[in-house]
């Protein structure tokens, strides 16, 4: 799967994101994050989907970002 190295999201719209054991969440964003983590940006996010993680808080970076699965209205 590809990622997306240059995603346009922001807080409260679904992303989906692959985690580094391959496996892929879908979260709801709530901050986006100049440096989540060794100067990299990043976002915060509780998981809605994808996941048998449903409604943990979760980090990730945003080269790990496959797609943004829906906008915030």
């Amino acid at each position: 799967m590809a990622y997306n190295m240059n995603p346009i999201y922001g807080e409260g719209d679904l992303i989906e994101y692959q985690t580094f054991g391959g496996g892929t969440r879908i979260v709801r964003v709530e901050a986006r994050e100049e440096d989540i983590k060794n100067g990299s940006p990043g976002f915060d996010g509780i998981v809605v989907g994808g996941s048998a993680e449903y409604g943990a808080s979760v980090w990730g970076y945003d080269d790990q970002i496959t797609r943004v699965v829906e906008v915030a209205s």
